[in-house]
């Protein structure tokens, strides 16, 4: 996936915040594998790889040009993980009020649309992505956007009355650890993967 110019600057910056920490430390604190110098990390159901030699961040083709710098902070961020397996949602984040429109309008007002009429879908959708069942909603499912970092997305049947609605989830030592504007940038992108899929 090529580098999107507007994170440029900012991806230098976040290569510079991981040197000095060795591969090792960085694959045991993020869960992901050590390849050489390649680290790779399972992200909907695929992989991630990120170049440790040569600075490069490669993901699937169906996550959105911002994932290669949320990757770069979720290494950093993995080094103090507080684990937590609670749920919270995206507007409970103190941080996350200048993002919180763009995150409902291309997340949660998209999977609504599809899902609010067709919850069952959500189940099919998400298994391209390496997506489980879960207890919630009347259809939910947990997608697995990095190896510590989890999220729920629950979806509800609307009717004549009542339009249908979803909910999207992050676990909360995650949405503590990540910057707001990167959970907001996973949670548009994994809503997009899941409707971008084979139906």
């Amino acid at each position: 996936m090529p580098c999107n110019p507007a994170y440029r600057q900012a991806i230098m910056l976040a290569w510079d915040a991981l040197s000095g920490i060795s591969d090792r430390d960085l694959a045991s604190a993020s869960g992901g594998e050590l390849r050489g110098r390649e680290l790779a990390l399972r992200t909907v159901g695929q992989e991630t790889i990120v170049d440790l030699a040569d600075r490069c961040v490669t993901a699937p083709d169906i996550l959105g040009g911002g994932w290669g710098l949320a990757t770069l902070h979720y290494l950093k961020g993995c080094l103090t993980w507080k684990r937590d397996d609670e749920w919270t949602s995206f507007d409970m984040l103190p941080s996350g009020r200048p993002f919180a429109e763009a995150f409902r309008r291309r997340a949660l007002a998209t999977l609504a649309e599809r899902y609010g009429r067709s919850p069952k879908a959500l189940m099919k959708d998400a298994d391209a992505l390496g997506g489980t069942g879960l207890e919630m909603g009347e259809v939910a499912v947990m997608v697995q956007a990095f190896p510590r970092l989890k999220i729920a997305i629950a979806a509800w049947q609307g009717d004549d009355e009542v339009p249908g609605r979803a909910v999207m989830l992050f676990d909360a030592g995650g949405a503590r650890t990540l910057p707001a504007e990167d959970l907001a940038e996973v949670g548009i992108s994994v809503a997009q993967a899941l409707l971008s899929t084979d139906r």
